[in-house]
């Protein structure tokens, strides 16, 4: 399997966010994680997302919920591409069908749930998370 890039300050945050039940804004998690990015200029914004989206990939190869659904727009939800970028990810891991689940807000609030309970564990936390050196 190849292995995927991932922003380590970046995937921290956001597992430190599911574990406590919470949602960032692209912009605050910019900010948090120090990633540095400036949103004033595209090709960057571009660059952020698709490290998110790295980060989700990575979690979702390795058997986990994609810990990216913690990132929302200021509204609280997300764009449709990047919904539909979420269900291609984890049609695998969960299962999912066109049939039963489609990729909307409820699915998106599952997803969430999921990366919550998931990160919530101790275990899981102690074995995947955040390496304190």
């Amino acid at each position: 399997m190849q292995e995927i890039y991932v922003n380590r300050e970046i995937r921290n945050t956001l597992i430190d966010l599911a574990v406590k039940n919470k949602t960032v804004t692209y912009a605050r998690l910019n900010t948090s994680s120090d990633s540095g990015y400036d949103f004033r200029d595209p090709d960057e914004r571009d660059s952020f997302a698709e490290d998110i989206e790295a980060i989700s990939m990575s979690e979702v190869k390795n058997g986990r919920p994609p810990i990216g659904c913690v990132v929302v727009y200021k509204s609280g939800s997300v764009s449709k591409p990047i919904l539909e970028s979420l269900y291609n990810m984890c049609k695998e891991l969960y299962d999912l069908s066109p049939e039963t689940t489609k990729p909307n807000s409820k699915f998106f609030k599952d997803l969430q749930a999921k990366c919550h309970a998931f990160w919530s564990v101790r275990e899981n936390y102690r074995a995947f998370g955040p390496k304190k050196w």
